[in-house]
């Protein structure tokens, strides 16, 4: 324990390393599929929030669900319009 707390050699700096093409390509294609993948999580909270407050009004069919899908995709705005309106359950 404790074998490598006194080392007589200085540490090789790291600071300036840089990542392979290849890790840089990966790591984009992860940013994307996380970012994917929360608008995803955003767009379906956003739709059951829209079909619940329609549900109080009207029958739902068909053509509700798309609506809401379709205007779901405008997530940030909806979540606004949630907030501004008083909730998702109004």
């Amino acid at each position: 324990m404790g074998n490598n707390l006194s080392l007589e050699e200085p540490f090789a700096d790291t600071s300036g390393a840089e990542l392979a093409d290849f890790d840089k390509f990966n790591d984009m294609v992860m940013l994307v599929a996380w970012a994917g993948s929360l608008y995803a999580i955003g767009m379906i909270w956003c739709t059951v929030g829209l079909l619940r407050r329609w549900n109080s009004d009207r029958d739902l069919n068909l053509m509700s669900v798309l609506a809401a899908i379709l205007i779901s995709t405008g997530w940030p705005v909806v979540l606004i319009y949630f907030a501004m309106s008083g909730g998702m359950d109004n």
